[in-house]
C-alpha cells in the first residue's frame, strides 16, 4: 500500500481490485447529479457516491476510504471545508482529485428574491462547513485539475487551473425512448428551470400569458413558480428524473430563456437537449450556451419580443412543432451521446497529477 504520510491521521491509499476507473464524489441528488456523474460513470466506468458520516475509518497506519474507488478522485463544485479536506488529503495520499463544475462558481449565480443561497463569499470558519467562492477557487487551484462542461466555463478555470478538461454534457440513448404525446388535441408550451432562472423568465412572460389565452394551448411551468395571474398548469420539482422525463413528453414546445451574462454565459445548453429528447420544439435565446442550436435545430428569440414571435408562430404552425422536435433529438442521438464524448472524461482522470506532486515532488 501507498501510505500519504510515515504516522499519524493520514488518509491510507490500499490496493483496488474493483476495475472501476474513478469515484464521483456528488452532492444533492438530480439533474446534475444524472448529467455530470451517473451517465459519464457508467462508461468509464466509475461509481456515484454521496458523502456519508462513515466514509473515513481507521486503519493500522491512519484512516483509509472504504468506498472510494478507482484511481481518480472526482468532487463535484467541491466548495466547503469538510469535503476540501478530504480532497486533499487524498491527493496527498496518491489518488488524482478532480474538481467538476456544470457553472461558474467561481463568481456565484444572481441573488434572486426569496431564495437564500448558502454560499458565501469568503471562508468563514465560523460557519463550519459553510461553501464559499473563495474555498471554491482555492481548491480548483489545489487539486489535480478541473472538469468542466463548455469551453467559456474552460476559459474561466483556466484562471486557476493548468489542467482543465471540456467534457461536455452527453445523452445517454437508453434513457430516452421515444416520447409517448397525450393525443387530446391540446398543444402544451413548457418551461422547466430552477429559481435560478428567475430573472430569465420574464423573457417569456408576454409569449406564455398571450399562449395561455389562446384556444387548445395550456402552459405548463415545472419547478420555478412565479406566481403568474394567468392561467398554467405548475409541475412541481421532482428528484425523479424518469418522472421527470415522462412529464417533459407532455410538451410540444419548451422556452429556454437565459439573458446574458458573466454566469448565464457558462451555462450548458441540457435544456434544449432534454427538450428535444422528451419530443419538444425548443425556442431558445440568442446567448452563448445555444450557438450549437442556432442553425435550423431550434427558434431562436434575442428579446421578449421576438420569444412571443416565436411562439405565435408556432402556435398558427403546430405542424411545425414535432419537425423541429425530430430534428433536434436527431442531432442529440448523432452527435451528443456519451458514447462520443467517454474519451473526454478518460482523458480528464488519466491526465498529469498536480505541479506539487509530479516526479515526487512535495512543495
Amino acid at each position: 500500500m501507498t501510505v500519504a504520510a510515515a504516522a499519524g491521521n493520514t488518509l491510507v491509499k490500499t490496493p483496488d481490485s474493483s476495475g472501476l476507473a474513478a469515484t464521483w464524489w456528488a452532492q444533492k441528488p438530480g439533474g446534475n447529479w444524472y448529467w455530470r456523474c451517473t451517465v459519464p460513470a457508467r462508461r468509464l466506468p466509475g461509481q456515484v457516491l454521496g458523502v456519508r458520516y462513515d466514509d473515513l475509518q481507521p486503519h493500522a497506519d491512519g484512516i483509509w476510504m472504504p468506498r472510494q474507488q478507482g484511481e481518480a478522485a472526482i468532487w463535484c463544485y467541491i466548495s466547503n471545508a469538510t469535503r476540501g479536506i478530504i480532497a486533499v488529503a487524498q491527493q496527498q495520499a496518491g489518488w488524482r482529485v478532480l474538481v467538476e463544475v456544470d457553472d461558474n462558481y467561481l463568481i456565484g449565480p444572481p441573488e434572486v428574491p426569496n431564495k437564500h443561497s448558502n454560499w458565501e463569499v469568503r471562508i468563514r470558519p465560523e460557519r463550519g462547513g459553510a461553501h464559499s467562492i473563495e474555498a471554491h477557487r482555492k481548491l480548483a487551484g489545489i487539486l489535480d485539475g478541473v472538469i468542466v462542461s463548455t469551453e467559456p466555463l474552460a476559459h474561466a478555470y483556466r484562471q486557476y487551473s493548468d489542467h482543465v478538461y471540456v467534457c461536455p454534457n452527453s445523452v445517454d440513448p437508453d434513457d430516452w425512448p421515444t416520447p409517448e404525446k397525450p393525443d387530446d388535441g391540446v398543444f402544451r408550451i413548457g418551461y422547466a428551470a430552477s429559481h435560478s432562472h428567475w430573472f430569465d423568465a420574464s423573457d417569456v412572460h408576454r409569449a406564455l400569458s398571450w399562449a395561455a389565452a389562446q384556444p387548445q394551448v395550456e402552459v405548463l411551468l415545472y419547478g420555478l413558480n412565479p406566481g403568474w395571474t394567468f392561467p398554467y398548469q405548475h409541475v412541481p420539482w421532482t428528484d425523479d428524473l424518469d418522472e421527470y422525463r415522462r412529464s417533459l413528453a407532455w410538451l410540444d414546445v419548451g422556452v429556454c430563456p437565459l439573458r446574458p451574462g458573466a454566469w448565464a454565459n457558462c451555462k450548458s445548453d441540457i435544456k434544449a437537449l432534454e427538450y428535444c429528447l422528451a419530443g419538444a420544439a425548443p425556442v431558445v435565446s440568442l446567448t452563448e450556451p445555444y450557438a450549437a442550436w442556432t442553425d435550423g435545430l431550434a427558434l431562436t428569440a434575442a428579446t421578449p419580443k421576438e420569444f412571443l414571435k416565436q411562439i405565435r408562430w408556432l402556435v398558427a404552425n403546430r405542424d411545425a412543432a414535432p419537425e423541429l422536435a425530430a430534428s433536434g433529438r436527431s442531432y442529440a442521438l448523432a452527435e451528443r451521446t456519451i458514447g462520443r464524448s467517454i474519451q473526454c472524461w478518460r482523458e480528464a482522470v488519466s491526465g498529469p497529477r498536480h505541479r506539487r506532486y509530479q516526479k515526487g515532488n512535495r512543495e
